[in-house]
This record gives C-alpha cells, sequence and structure tokens, in this order.
C-alpha cells in the first residue's frame, strides 16, 4: 500500500536501471525552481539490490519489516530462504542453499540493511551474559548441520545474530534470560532449487547465569509434514512458516521459512513467557506432471498459539479466486521459460515472495485462497527468464493493481501482449495517481511499460535507459535522465498545457519486441478542474502532501493496444490488425471522458526511416480499427500512432520493433 509520505524513485527501480537514484536530481537538465525533482508516483517505492557473498541476489520492495523480498539466483529464478527479524534493528535473509551449508555463514554478510526500520542504539548496552551451547542432532542421532535462529522474550533487541551450528556443535555468550529458539536443518539441491527443511522449535529456553546452558535441537522430533489437501492433485512446492515472538514490551521478532521442498516440524506447547504465534502463512502446489493443463493453489491459514501434531491443512474449494492466465512471450526469446511468483505480505511481517517456473507461451489456471487477517496475496509474472550469466539478469517483472484474491469467481487475464508501451493507466482498484495536481503542486508520470492491460505496472531489472522532459507551455521545467516523472511546485493557477516527452530503451535486454518507445503527450491544465476528476479519497496522491483537500485527476490520454497477434506477439497471415482505445487517466471512473476526436496508425519496416499510413476506421466512441499489410516473414515492423482530444490534449507514441510477422 502507498504510504503518504513523499518519495523519490526512479524509472521502474533504481537498481533496474543502475543508474540514476534519487540522488540524481543534481544532475538533472537545468530544472528550475518549481521542480522538486524525480518522482514518480507510480511506484511504491524504488526496490533495493543487495548481492550476497554466494551470488543470489535479493530485492526488497518498501522498506523495514513491512517490506516485500524476492531472492534471485544468477539465472534470474527466485529461490526460497530464511528471513530472520529478531527486532526492529536487524534483518537477515539467507538463502537455503547457504542453510544447507552452515560453515559458510557468515551472519553479517547476510543482513539486509533495507528491511530494518531504524538503526541500532549508538550505544550498545551490556548485558550479564551466560555460555548457550547448541547441540544439533541429525536424523541417524549423530551431529549434524544446521542453523539457529534465537529470539529473546524478555527483550527482542537483547539478540541479533543466527548461530550457524557446524558440525553439530556452537557455543556462544548470550544474554541470560528466556529465548524461543528456531533451528532449521535444511538440505539442498541446486540443480533443482529444492531441498527438504526440519524445522525444530524450542518454544521457552532459559539461559541462566553461571555455567552453561544446553540447547539440544534434535532434527528427529520434527515428524509432522506440512501437507494440504487439495480439490485437484498437487505437488506441493511452497510453504511459508512464521515462527514469531511478542517480548514483555510487546516488541515482535522471530523467523520466517520459506521452503520449495517437503517441510517437517515438531509439535509443540504455548509459550511461558511472553506470546507465540506459528503459521503456516502461505503454502503453494502445482499440478502434477503431465497435467493437460497447468494449475496451482495458493493458500493460507490463521495462525496458532501453539504447533500441532496435525499439519494437514484442508483447501475450501468453495473460497477460491480461479484466474485463467495466459502468459504471452518475445518471439524471439530461446530459453521459454518464465516464472509466476506469488507470495504472501501484510503491512506488520511484510513478505516474501518465490516463483514457480513456467513454460512460455503458456496457459496457467491459479486458484488463490483469502487472505488472513492483514497478510495479502502479491502476484508477478516473468513472461521470459534470462539466460544464465555471471550478470544480473535482465528481465521484465510484470504486476496489476488489482488484488489477487476476489472472492469465489473467476477472472481472465493475458499477461505480455504487446506492443509494450508507456502509458499513465486506467485502475478499477486503490493505487498511487500517475498524473495528478492539488493546487500549484502537480504530478506528471507515466508507467513506463505496460501492456494490453490498462492497469499493468513492471518493474525493469536489467540495463534500461531513459529520459523524461516535461515542458508548461512550451517552456521546459524538467529533464533528467532514468526517471519516468517529476513533482512540480509553485505553478501558475492559470488554465495552460503541460507536455510530457518519454523516451524508454530495452535494446540491451534479452528482447526482440518493444525495444525503443518514444512518447510525446500534451495535457490541458485548468486551476478549476471538473468535479467528475476529483481522485476518490481510497486513492494515494502524493501532490496533496498533507493537505486536505482531494486531488484532480490530469486529462492524460491513455492508449490501449489491443494488437491482433499470438502468444509470442506474432502477427500471421498477409494483414495485421489493431483495436485501438483512445481513453483517458482514471481511477474507479474518476477522470476525463473526454471524446476522441481522431487517431492515426503508421508503419515501418525501416526501422523509422520512412512511414506508411495504416487504413484506420472509428468503430463506436474513442474506438478505432487499424489495418495494414505486412511485410517479409520475419521482419519486427515499428508502429506509430497518434490521438487527439475534444480537450485539446494529443499523444503521438513509436514502437520500435511493436511485434514480428511470422
Amino acid at each position: 500500500m502507498l504510504a503518504r509520505t513523499r518519495r523519490v524513485p526512479t524509472l521502474a527501480a533504481a537498481l533496474a536501471l543502475g543508474l540514476a537514484t534519487a540522488a540524481g536530481a543534481a544532475a538533472a537538465t537545468a530544472p528550475p525552481a518549481t521542480a522538486t525533482g524525480p518522482t514518480s508516483p507510480n511506484l511504491d517505492q524504488a526496490a533495493q539490490s543487495t548481492l550476497l557473498p554466494n551470488g543470489d541476489r535479493v530485492l526488497v520492495s518498501g522498506s523495514g519489516p513491512s517490506a516485500a523480498v524476492v531472492v534471485e539466483s544468477p539465472d534470474g529464478r527466485t529461490v526460497p530462504a530464511v528471513r530472520y527479524a529478531p527486532d526492529g534493528h536487524h534483518a537477515y535473509v539467507i538463502p537455503n542453499s547457504v542453510l544447507a551449508h552452515p560453515a559458510q555463514l557468515v551472519p553479517a554478510q547476510y543482513q539486509i540493511p533495507a528491511l530494518s526500520t531504524a538503526s541500532a542504539p549508538a550505544a550498545t548496552p551490556h548485558y550479564p551474559l551466560s555460555i548457550l551451547q547448541v547441540n544439533a542432532l541429525g536424523l541417524d542421532g549423530k551431529g549434524a548441520d544446521a542453523v539457529t535462529f534465537l529470539t529473546n522474550v524478555d527483550d527482542v533487541t537483547k539478540w541479533s545474530i543466527p548461530l550457524p551450528v557446524a558440525g553439530g556443535i556452537e557455543r556462544v555468550a548470550v544474554p541470560t534470560g528466556h529465548y524461543s529458539a528456531t533451528t532449521i536443518f535444511s538440505t539442498y539441491d541446486p540443480t533443482t532449487d529444492t531441498g527438504t527443511d526440519y524445522v525444530v522449535e524450542q518454544v521457552d529456553l532459559t539461559v541462566t547465569a553461571g555455567g552453561v546452558t544446553t540447547l539440544n535441537a534434535d532434527e528427529r522430533t520434527a515428524t509432522s509434514q506440512i501437507t494440504a489437501t487439495t480439490p485437484k492433485p498437487t505437488v506441493a512446492d511452497f510453504a511459508e512458516l512464521e515462527y514469531f515472538r511478542h517480548d514483555a514490551n510487546g516488541l515482535l521478532g522471530g523467523v520466517s521459512a520459506i521452503n520449495s521442498g517437503p517441510t517437517f516440524v515438531n509439535p509443540t506447547g504455548t509459550a511461558q513467557v511472553g506470546t507465540f504465534t506459528y503459521d503456516l502463512v502461505g503454502w503453494g502446489g502445482e499440478s502434477p506432471a503431465g497435467a493437460a493443463e497447468p494449475y496451482r493453489y495458493d493458500v493460507m491459514f490463521p495462525g496458532s498459539d501453539r504447533v500441532e501434531a496435525n499439519q494437514n491443512y484442508t483447501v475450501d474449494a468453495s473460497k477460491l479466486t480461479t484466474t485463467h492466465n495466459t502468459i504471452d512471450t518475445d518471439a524471439g526469446e530461446s530459453r521459454r521459460q518464465g516464472e509466476y511468483m506469488i507470495g504472501p505480505v501484510s503491512q506488520s511481517l511484510g513478505g516474501f515472495e518465490l516463483g514457480h517456473l513456467v513454460s512460455v507461451p503458456s496457459h496457467l489456471t491459479t486458484y488463490a485462497g483469502a487472505p488472513v487477517g492483514d497478510e495479502q496475496w502479491m502476484a508477478n509474472v516473468i513472461p521470459a527468464l534470462p539466460v544464465p550469466s555471471n550478470n544480473f539478469p535482465a528481465m521484465l517483472q510484470f504486476g496489476q493493481t488489482a488484488p489477487i484474491y476476489q472472492g469465489k469467481t473467476d477472472v481472465w487475464r493475458t499477461w505480455a501482449h504487446g506492443p509494450l508501451t508507456a502509458q499513465v493507466g486506467q485502475y478499477k482498484d486503490p493505487t498511487g495517481c500517475r498524473s495528478c495536481a492539488d493546487g500549484g503542486t502537480v504530478d506528471l508520470s507515466l508507467n513506463p511499460v505496460v501492456d494490453s492491460n490498462p492497469d499493468t505496472s513492471v518493474l525493469m531489472f536489467g540495463p534500461a535507459t531513459g529520459q523524461f522532459t516535461v515542458y508548461r507551455d512550451g517552456n521546459q521545467v524538467f529533464s533528467q535522465s532514468n526517471t519516468s516523472g517529476t513533482e512540480l511546485t509553485g505553478q501558475a493557477q492559470t488554465p495552460g498545457k503541460y507536455r510530457m516527452v518519454f523516451d524508454l530503451d530495452l535494446s540491451q535486454f534479452p528482447i526482440t519486441q518493444s525495444t525503443t518507445t518514444h512518447t510525446d503527450i500534451t495535457v490541458p491544465y485548468t486551476p478549476t478542474p471538473d468535479p467528475k476528476w476529483t481522485l476518490p479519497s481510497s486513492d494515494f496522491c502524493q501532490a496533496q502532501g498533507k493537505g486536505t483537500t482531494a486531488c484532480s485527476v490530469l486529462p492524460v490520454i491513455n492508449l490501449n493496444y489491443q494488437l491482433a497477434t499470438d502468444d509470442t506477439n506474432t502477427s500471421h497471415g498477409p494483414v495485421t490488425a489493431l483495436l485501438l482505445t483512445v481513453g483517458h487517466q482514471s481511477y474507479n471512473g474518476a477522470g476525463s471522458n473526454a471524446a476522441a476526436t481522431g487517431a492515426t496508425v503508421s508503419v515501418s519496416s525501416d526501422k523509422g526511416a520512412t512511414w506508411t499510413p495504416a487504413s484506420v476506421i472509428p468503430a463506436g466512441p474513442n474506438h478505432f480499427v487499424a489495418l495494414w499489410k505486412n511485410g517479409a516473414k520475419g521482419g519486427t515492423p515499428w508502429l506509430k500512432v497518434t490521438a487527439t482530444d475534444a480537450l485539446g490534449g494529443s499523444i503521438t507514441q513509436t514502437v520500435a520493433n511493436a511485434y514480428t510477422i511470422g
């Protein structure tokens, strides 16, 4: 959810571009004093990236405990991990491949600053210390590798370091007092990114003064396997367990353990000190091999104050949202693998997404269960995984503003159907306004990449470059590289026109379609907007700041392309058809409904050197059908589209390599 704070994210995320950050405002091309700097209200927060010693990369969206986390291997696949948040000042993300080899784990190297709420105290308190010895016994009764995560339930701030237990024993000096201990025995197969976890929880551990306190973590006690009964057969591929404690001060600390293979836990009683919560916050399973069409279930279950011996859960078919996903891909994509990513996220505990490989192009039916508590589902689609390399992989990650769970209903969605263009968007569900005004403060921004759905949002991971320039009544007021929006303050309260010019270059991505786009939009401005343009209170307006007056949705033209191509964005036959809808930015119906007064479509087969007009036919209010002849097989034509509206607004958009001729 968008917080009502001023943010300064860049084009899609600072890590995605690897270029400008918030500090890049200083390098803008002579921005006047009225430009407060690059912002992008279409983005919640810039994703932050941390490269781990094992080569994996942690991507954090948001900050602090409520942030969402994805861990990606060098080949772009997401991998399971443990998220350990012993207190509000420390947070670790440790991939399961590292858990399986604790002798190689240096905890400080897996600490993720973006997941902490604040800096640790300037002065480190000194507590009475005693020796804790961890004895980890494996399934054979002998010393085994494991990692133990302690939570001090007297005061969570007293302990904050994971304990690698190599060879079955670890000794450490810890503050005396009461703890819970979560010990994870993990095996991991790097070729499949799966493994087996045995999670042993000791709810009440007292470390006494003097002598040595022993913690015996026996893998053999984890006898309860996490399983679920689903309406159709499934193979489990996702389980997220949460072991959390509230200390005597009400502060929270604990462990989220994510696994893609079999997971076993040990039964426990209730806590004697503080409170204990155990939760299978997310479970997922995919269709068995050989299914006629792939499907998967993803469900949540309520927490408990203990770990029960029976860890079989039942999925209620009467409470599932069924989504029929069509995942398109790039005709030139060679790997033919993508990912469907899903996971729970909450305002209090954050979230973790794990990806599931899918062949692309493909159809995938997903069944999502109802959220529990303050949890919500987050889901994304990667329509093409990059070829493995030593560099950070380049890829596009598609998301939506609509909630994944919509009650007992059926939903249809096509992902990554091109051409991919920059748009301002149209939304039915709460989100942030891309281009809004509140008095003299004006936000102007675009979603850099949108597919055939008007509520799509895309993160670009890789070497994307862009330029965003804004004019007011013909005078440049902002220009900067690698951002897709800005906030202007002190704007004249007189009628006028803004012009947004945005260029995006994805040519260094491993794609052959929609490689570059140029977008030029003229937006009429009035200090007395139509009341129908008032942004709903459920949506966020960055321009509003701390004010109480509702923002006005600017009448920015939005184009929706429905190109008659197949699931590899390829056109077959002598003619290609495009259904073009000329609308405006809108939020649950709020926004301009000015009529489109015209549209043109042109096609180029020589990279924009020459253009051939298409035949454009009006097809009802604000709808146009364009027809043109295809050129030689294997070509990737460019498209140029223009449109105007009754308010004097206009758009010109050019897409390089918009589709492939088959």
